[in-house]
C-alpha cells in the first residue's frame, strides 16, 4: 500500500527481493518530487537499493517492511521500519571493506556503499526488536555570493524580529562573509539552505533589521533535544553596537523558547565576548585546517532553569574526568559504573559516520553494540586517517549503558574526552577527539 500525505510517501511491502524495483522507484520518484537534484536523488535511491537488498537477504527475509520518505525541505529522510530477532548490519560501518576476511568484506560491500552515499545514518532499537533505520540526504545549494555586502547602518530604532525569506538569505550571506570556519558552521555558505532549514521548522532565526532593511545581526537556533537548544551566534555585523545587539538577540532567543521544555542553551561555535559572562565554558575542540596552525573553538552552555540532575553511566577509565567536569560545571549527576562481569557479547558493532567535507571533519557515533568495540574504533581511526580526514570526533551518550564499554577502546586509540554536552542525548554527551601520533 502506498500513501502520500504532507510530503510523506509510505510504502508497505514484504522484504522480498522481487519488490526491490518497487522500493527503489518509489524513493527515487519521491526524492525528485521533494526537490533533490539528480545526483542526490540517485545516491538516495542507491542507498535504498543496497539497504533493501541487505534486509531481504540477511535481516528480515520475507517479513513486513515499511519504507517512508519524508520531505524536510533541505534534505530528504528515508526510514526503514521492521522487526527482527537478530541484527546483522556490520557492513554499515565505513570500514567494512577492511575486514580480514575478503569474502566478508565483499558480502557487505553494498551496505558500505549505502552508508557512504548518504549524509547521515541512524538506527533506533525499540521494544521487541522493533528497528528503525534512517538515512538522510541533503540537497545541493549554490554558494553565497563573493561580493561583499555594504556594512549595515545601525541608525534608528531596531528590534528583534523573525526574518522573511530575503532577510534569512542576507543573514546567511553576512555570516559567511564575516565569520571564518570553524567559528561558524559551514552551512552558512549556502543561504538557500539556511532559508530552507528555517522554513522546514528544524531551525528558527531571529534578526535585527535596520530601518533601511539591512540585517545588522542575527541568531539561529535548533532543538538538539527537547531539553537543550543549540545556538549559532548571536552574530552582529556592526562592531560599534555589538554588545547591545548581542544581548538583544540572546534575550529574544530565550524568550522564544520560554514555553518549551528546554532547560538550557549550548553553543559549539563560540559566543560574543560581551556575552561570555552569561555562559559557562564547556571546553574547546581543535580544528586543523588544510594549511596553517590548529584552531581552538571554545564551547559554552547556559542553564535557563535549575539543573534537575540525572543518572549517567560510564566506565571506570572515564569516571575521574566526569567527576572533575561535573564539579566544575556544577551539574548534579549520579554516576553509575558499568562493569564487565563476564557476560557474552557477540556480533559486529556499528558506528555511524557523519562527514563534513568542508571542515575535513567526521563525527562517529555508536549505533549498535558488539564484541569488537576496541578493534572497530581502531579500524575507524586508521581508515579516516588514510582518507586524510584531519578532524575526527566520537560522541558517547552517557544515558545508554552499553556506550560505556567503548571508553577503553577510545582511550587506547588516542581519543581524548574534550567536552560534555548537557542533556544533548538520552543524558549528557561526551565528545572525544582523536589526536594522531606526532611524526
Amino acid at each position: 500500500m502506498m500513501t502520500r500525505q504532507d510530503d510523506t510517501l509510505t510504502v508497505r511491502l514484504a522484504s522480498r527481493i522481487a519488490f526491490l524495483p518497487v522500493a527503489v522507484r518509489c524513493i527515487e520518484t519521491a526524492a525528485g518530487v521533494f526537490g533533490l537534484g539528480r545526483d542526490e536523488a540517485l545516491k538516495l535511491s542507491l542507498a535504498t537499493e543496497e539497504i533493501f537488498a541487505c534486509l531481504c537477504h540477511e535481516v528480515c527475509r520475507g517479513e513486513p517492511l515499511e519504507i517512508e520518505c519524508q520531505n524536510k525541505l533541505y534534505y530528504a529522510r528515508v526510514q526503514f521500519r521492521f522487526s527482527v530477532s537478530a541484527l546483522n548490519l556490520g557492513g554499515l560501518n565505513i570500514t567494512s571493506t577492511m575486514a580480514d576476511d575478503p569474502e566478508t568484506a565483499q558480502e557487505h560491500m553494498g551496505l558500505m556503499i549505502a552508508a557512504r552515499s548518504v549524509d547521515r545514518l541512524n538506527i533506533i532499537v525499540g521494544k521487541n526488536n522493533q528497528i528503525c533505520l534512517t538515512i538522510e540526504k541533503e540537497k545541493a545549494y549554490p554558494q553565497a555570493p563573493q561580493i561583499a555586502l555594504p556594512a549595515p547602518d545601525p541608525v534608528g530604532d531596531m528590534a528583534p524580529t523573525s526574518p522573511d525569506l530575503e532577510g534569512l538569505k542576507q543573514f546567511a550571506i553576512r555570516v559567511a562573509q564575516t565569520r571564518p570556519v570553524p567559528f561558524r558552521p559551514p552551512f552558512f555558505n549556502y543561504p538557500g539552505k539556511v532559508a530552507d532549514m528555517a522554513a522546514g521548522g528544524d531551525h528558527q532565526a531571529i534578526v535585527v533589521e535596520t530601518p533601511k532593511g539591512d540585517i545588522a545581526g542575527g541568531i539561529l537556533m535548533t532543538f538538539r533535544t527537547d531539553r537543550i537548544v543549540q545556538i549559532y551566534g548571536p552574530y552582529v555585523f556592526t562592531p560599534s553596537a555589538e554588545a547591545e545587539m548581542a544581548k538583544m538577540l540572546l534575550d529574544a532567543c530565550i524568550s522564544s523558547i520560554a514555553r518549551s521544555r528546554a532547560i538550557g542553551l549550548v553553543s559549539l561555535n563560540g559566543v560574543p565576548v560581551s556575552l561570555s559572562q552569561q555562559f559557562e565554558p564547556l571546553g574547546a575542540l581543535s580544528y586543523s585546517p588544510e594549511n596553517g596552525e590548529m584552531l581552538r573553538q571554545s564551547c559554552f552552555y547556559r542553564l535557563l532553569h535549575e539543573d534537575p540532575g540525572s543518572v549517567v553511566w560510564t566506565h571506570s577509565d572515564l569516571k575521574g574526568y566526569l567527576e572533575q567536569e561535573y564539579r566544575r560545571l556544577v551539574l548534579a549527576r549520579d554516576i553509575k559504573m558499568v562493569q564487565d562481569l563476564g557476560e557474552t557479547r557477540s556480533g559486529v558493532s556499528i558506528f555511524s559516520a557523519e562527514v563534513n567535507g568542508e571542515m575535513s571533519a567526521v563525527t562517529l557515533r555508536p549505533l549498535w553494540p558488539g564484541a569488537d568495540f576496541a578493534a572497530n574504533v581502531e579500524r575507524h581511526a586508521r581508515f579516516l586517517r588514510e582518507e586524510r580526514m584531519r578532524n575526527i570526533f566520537f560522541e558517547l551518550d552517557l544515558g545508554i549503558p552499553w556506550h560505556a564499554a567503548l571508553v577503553p577502546g577510545l582511550l587506547t586509540s588516542r581519543f581524548r574526552p574534550e567536552i560534555i554536552l548537557p542533556f544533548a542525548g538520552q543524558a549528557d554527551l561526551v565528545v572525544f577527539q582523536y589526536y594522531a601520533p606526532q611524526s
